[in-house]
């Protein structure tokens, strides 16, 4: 009976392989008759014999290479009388090589009618760290609405960013709002995004 969970767990775009090894101690030759999988979409896997009758080894791999996580389950069936159903637990973790804090965050309800309007900054903070240890820089940013705007602050270079995300008060629109800042970096071609909302009455 091997090890009966597969643990993928790296950082996106990693290419990840995990193997398990199916022994028979039985006098019957062992045959591995089928492998099934819940999460076919997340993974590929092949079997590769060791010792013809006696020993297989199963390797696994991550097709998806998104950040994320999943969690499934693998079935070998083999002719086994003892063990005829091998479940294998799978489950995988890609994390994403720029870690985002907040990825959401609302500036709440909004009054321009009140007497401290004027004098108010309205200004939130996103942090950006290095998780894979290799470093980044922040290319550009884009938001959703030209009346946000945002500022790179350097806290350690290559290394960790604080991006201000500031709202100009003399183009607020009025009503609820939902927009998005897109940050791009020098790790990958898709921008981190960040959900910015609130509501100006």
């Amino acid at each position: 009976m091997p090890h009966n969970r597969i643990n993928l767990l790296g950082f996106e775009g990693d290419k990840i392989k995990y193997e398990v090894t199916i022994t028979s101690f039985e006098k019957t030759p062992l045959e591995i008759t089928d492998i099934t999988s819940t999460v076919d979409d997340k993974i590929k896997y092949k079997v590769k014999t060791s010792k013809k009758g006696k020993e297989y080894v199963i390797e696994v791999k991550n097709s998806s290479k998104q950040a994320g996580s999943f969690s499934g389950k693998m079935v070998v069936k083999t002719n086994s009388h003892k063990k005829p159903h091998i479940v294998l637990n799978v489950s995988g973790k890609l994390r994403s090589k720029v870690a985002v804090r907040p990825k959401t965050f609302s500036f709440g309800t909004i009054d321009t009618s009140k007497e401290n309007f004027g004098s108010r900054v309205l200004k939130k903070r996103v942090m950006l760290m290095d998780a894979q240890g290799e470093g980044f820089m922040v290319k550009k940013i884009k938001t959703s609405s030209k009346w946000i705007k945002a500022e790179i602050e350097a806290k350690k270079e290559n290394k960790q960013y604080a991006v201000h995300i500031i709202l100009d008060k003399d183009k607020l629109p009025k009503g609820k709002f939902e927009e998005k800042v897109n940050i791009y970096t020098s790790y990958k071609r898709k921008p981190l995004v960040v959900d910015v909302n609130g509501d100006v009455i």
